[in-house]
């Protein structure tokens, strides 16, 4: 019995013989042309172009070439940099400020119910001789100042900022109604009034479509604030698309630098490595735009992290200690990544790029000196 032939089924064959297609086409329609335009090739003919005018066009080129795919990639990774500076010095700020003043609002309105007595229960006796304390009151200005604190922090929209004013005067109502709480404490009826008033200042009732109170007011900025850190963290347009532009523009200079080497030791009888590496700065550039921008995302998603950590504390006497914490270790991790400094990096890479790009337009002047000026005598 004979062996059986393996045959691929129908189902798999065409898929199969669509992709050889489509790659077959793409190498001899985009690649090929692309690579004997880089050597010089002339279409159809397969001759070389003339040296003097091929070595003038490339000496324009090149440097073009090269600084494009500096001026994309860097854009890109200064965007990604302006978003992280935008979250670690605006909005991880406004969020450990939302966080402080939420839990000290909290805070105060547990040490005032407390002292003056909630739920049928008698004020404590130190309340005819010392009132409200300090915690209270300290509590309350930590609040205040917390949120003048994040109004003044720039992460916030005009809108947010409204907000924040607006809760602001809140906290000086609720203030008022505590205050005519402790000065009726006597009156079970007149204190009871203050305190449920002051309450209801500070917590809303039922389930309303927007948050009227203060507390609910600073826990809904809190979820605008992570939305918008969490879309900071994200690849904005800008970055994808100049990203995007970058690394085709890269691959067509490689082309082009290597086609270039090619015509060089093929009509000038020179292996033009001085070329090469004039050429290798631009790819090292990219190389450590990329390290850089992992950093820059790594820090961005350490910020969007530390939101939700600071908006999930809640009010207890560890409170405030916790919110420090998180704040100090976003400082650590923020320190960990070097956004900064891989932006001094970036920078001086684009600088030793944009230098190697010029340089190798000299080159393929040195190059062709002589044929370029029987062409300009001759034109």
């Amino acid at each position: 019995m004979g062996r059986r032939r393996f045959t691929v089924p129908a189902s798999l064959r065409s898929p199969r013989t669509v992709a050889r297609s489509v790659g077959h086409a793409v190498r001899h329609s985009v690649a090929g042309p692309l690579w004997d335009r880089s050597r010089g090739l002339r279409p159809r003919t397969n001759k070389r172009r003339h040296t003097a005018p091929f070595l003038f066009g490339r000496m324009l080129l090149l440097p073009a070439l090269a600084l494009t795919v500096l001026a994309l990639a860097g854009t890109a990774y200064l965007d990604l940099h302006d978003r992280t500076g935008q979250l670690r010095e605006r909005y991880a700020p406004a969020m450990v400020e939302l966080a402080h003043a939420r839990t000290s609002l909290t805070l105060a309105h547990d040490e005032a119910t407390r002292r003056l007595g909630d739920n049928g229960r008698d004020p404590l006796l130190q309340t005819d001789l010392v009132g409200l304390g300090e915690s209270y009151p300290a509590l309350l200005t930590e609040a205040a100042q917390s949120l003048n604190n994040a109004a003044q922090t720039e992460a916030l929209r005009t809108a947010q900022e409204q907000e924040v004013r607006v809760v602001s005067g809140l906290v000086v109502a609720y203030d008022d109604w505590i205050g005519w709480a402790d000065s009726h404490h006597e009156s079970k009826a007149l204190r009871t009034a203050g305190l449920d008033y002051a309450a209801s200042l500070l917590h809303d009732v039922g389930s309303p479509d927007k948050p009227t109170a203060v507390l609910d007011r600073i826990v809904a900025l809190e979820g605008e604030l992570n939305a918008d850190a969490a879309e900071l963290s994200g690849w904005s347009a800008l970055s994808a698309v100049t990203a995007s532009a970058a690394l085709l523009a890269a691959l067509v200079f490689l082309f082009v630098v290597a086609g270039t080497v090619d015509f060089i030791h093929s009509q000038l009888h020179v292996v033009s490595v001085v070329l090469a590496l004039y050429a290798l700065p631009v790819l090292l550039v990219l190389g450590v735009l990329v390290l850089g921008a992992v950093g820059q995302h790594r820090a961005q998603q350490e910020v969007r992290q530390a939101g939700v950590d600071l908006a999930a504390v809640g009010a207890s006497v560890k409170a405030d200690p916790l919110i420090e914490d998180l704040d100090e270790q976003l400082a650590v991790k923020l320190r960990g990544t070097h956004p900064g400094s891989w932006a001094l990096a970036a920078e001086i890479a684009l600088a030793v790029g944009a230098a190697g790009a010029v340089a190798s337009g000299f080159t393929l002047f040195h190059y062709g000196r002589r044929h370029l000026q029987i062409l300009w005598r001759t034109s």
